[in-house]
């Protein structure tokens, strides 16, 4: 006993705080700290959220239907492939009945895709030139009821949008007619085309499918050809209907008409009925605007000079439509150049300019410097 009243006697507390002092009889002392702090647990964040159930729910060769989801993600871990669409939530849901495959596409190796085929021994991806295969699947409607009612169907979007696809067919129908008629009275009159109604109608036509197919970025002579081949094949579609008793004799027919117009008349830049130029009479016919127009290069341009100017660019049948965009940007720039004479004003006060003047700051290639101009507003607005 006398021992421990000993040892007892050399711990004493520190600070009365729980912090203690233990010495040994080696006279080692050594800190021990001890739990002061009063622990009670914690109320929050115990109740976890419900999984989301993420992840695959049809697997390599499952069979699905359309709707069915095969994949419930965050992000396009795996990207949608044949046969399959993808939500806003990124979930692959099937669109056409059969297999679900995993693949891979060698156009993007690093993407994993899934996809449906539509018979079991079809694998995917289909390869790159071979045709889609494609489910048809449908019956026939005997009834004519029935059959009109599925013809009719539309979805509320198309229902509604009726009105106005009617008012837009209506209005291009207008200009249709009203465009041929005018190129089958131009033909009548100013070119004296001789041909009966019906084939003048349809030569008319031709015009306005060139004209459109012009406008749609074709080049003349390639609307020339596809404006033909359009009405040829239609003949074919009436002689299959047995509205065309010899195909062969009316194909042969129209297309010697159509030769036989293209070498009179012809369609400019404009879509304007004009006079049928060869190429060494077009060719002489640029020289001749060329010499007229080399006046107004390098100079302002009066309203007068730009409507002379616009008139010999756009002479019928001299200039295809980007030769003619070429001759505006060089005669009729929407911002003239400031290197041409009388186009700048020089000594101007920045801070207060003249009202008919726009400051502008320009590179001085010679003194490579940037100065401050003036420049009239009627040639830079």
């Amino acid at each position: 006993m006398s021992f421990l009243k000993s040892i007892s006697g050399l711990i004493r507390p520190l600070n009365g705080q729980g912090s203690i002092l233990h010495t040994s009889s080696l006279n080692n002392i050594t800190q021990i700290r001890t739990a002061t702090k009063k622990v009670s647990g914690s109320k929050t964040n115990k109740n976890d959220s419900a999984g989301r159930r993420l992840g695959p729910k049809a697997y390599e060769g499952h069979y699905v239907q359309p709707g069915q989801i095969i994949m419930r993600q965050r992000g396009t871990k795996i990207h949608p492939g044949e046969n399959v669409k993808i939500g806003v939530d990124h979930t692959i849901y099937a669109v056409e009945p059969g297999y679900v495959r995993f693949y891979y596409n060698p156009f993007h190796p690093l993407r994993k895709y899934v996809g449906v085929a539509l018979k079991q021994e079809l694998k995917l991806p289909t390869p790159h030139f071979s045709p889609r295969v494609r489910r048809f699947g449908y019956v026939e409607l005997t009834d004519p009821v029935k059959a009109q009612q599925e013809e009719d169907r539309m979805s509320r979007k198309e229902y509604e949008a009726q009105s106005e696809l009617t008012n837009e067919f209506l209005k291009s129908e207008e200009y249709r007619q009203n465009v041929t008629k005018e190129f089958a009275q131009s033909l009548k009159d100013e070119f004296s085309i001789d041909l009966d109604e019906n084939k003048l109608q349809v030569v008319a036509h031709r015009f306005y499918e060139i004209s459109q197919l012009v406008k749609n970025g074709l080049s003349l002579e390639e609307a020339k050809v596809q404006a033909s081949y359009n009405h040829i094949y239609n003949i074919e579609l009436a002689a299959r209907r047995g509205e065309v008793s010899n195909f062969e004799e009316a194909k042969k027919e129209n297309l010697s008409v159509f030769n036989d117009i293209d070498n009179k008349v012809q369609l400019d830049a404009q879509g304007r009925l004009c006079k049928y130029l060869n190429a060494q009479e077009r060719e002489s016919l640029q020289q001749e605007i060329s010499t007229k127009l080399a006046p107004f290069a390098n100079r302002i341009l009066s309203k007068e000079d730009k409507k002379t100017v616009t008139n010999l660019i756009e002479t019928p049948g001299a200039y295809t439509t980007s030769e003619q965009s070429l001759l505006r940007e060089q005669y009729l720039p929407e911002i003239v150049p400031w290197t041409v004479p009388g186009s700048v004003i020089e000594n101007i006060d920045p801070e207060n300019p003249p009202k008919d003047v726009v400051v502008q700051r320009v590179f001085d290639g010679k003194t490579r410097s940037t100065k401050v101009i003036g420049r009239p507003r009627d040639i830079v607005a």
